[in-house]
């Protein structure tokens, strides 16, 4: 797939996720999942660019867009480069004079009240950041050092309060 049509596919696979949502459907990784099976032709490498793509749209829109179009136009104001794939073959439509975004935000207008007590909102941006990566050690099969040295740009943190030095 070229870059194009990959984020064609990753618009596509939003569609279904916003009407998942309206009609209490499946979850946005099944949805990409079930999107992938019927396209064979679609490797691996395919497939984690348009998840990827899927799910940054995703976190960059807090309520329900209007159209997978409208979000991936939303992602354009944080990665631009993606504006030249519209209009190219197997790609997005070209861009229309006019055409609206979907409004950006962190979180969704209805869980604003209910996550406020316990989140601040000058923290919601790292709702949207990817989880950090913690691994645990069998002390019995490896030492943690040994491992750390196999990761090259791991960041050994303090052990665990429950882990054994």
């Amino acid at each position: 797939m070229t870059p194009a049509a990959r984020l064609q596919a990753a618009i596509e696979v939003l569609d279904e996720v916003i009407v998942s949502a309206r009609d209490d459907g499946p979850p946005a990784d099944t949805i990409v999942t079930r999107y992938f099976k019927t396209r064979r032709y679609a490797g691996s490498k395919d497939r984690r660019a348009v998840r990827e793509l899927v799910f940054r749209a995703i976190r960059v829109v807090a309520d329900r867009p209007e159209s997978g179009r409208a979000v991936v136009l939303a992602l354009t104001q944080q990665d631009p480069e993606l504006l030249d794939l519209f209009g190219e073959p197997r790609g997005p439509e070209p861009l229309v004079n006019g055409e609206a975004s979907a409004e950006t935000g962190y979180v969704p207008g209805w869980l604003q009240d209910e996550l406020s007590p316990l989140v601040a909102p000058e923290e919601w941006p790292a709702l949207l950041d990817r989880a950090p990566l913690d691994i645990r050690v069998n002390i019995a099969r490896a030492a943690r050092e040994d491992l750390i040295a196999q990761f090259e740009d791991a960041e050994p943190t303090p052990l665990s309060p429950w882990a054994s030095a």
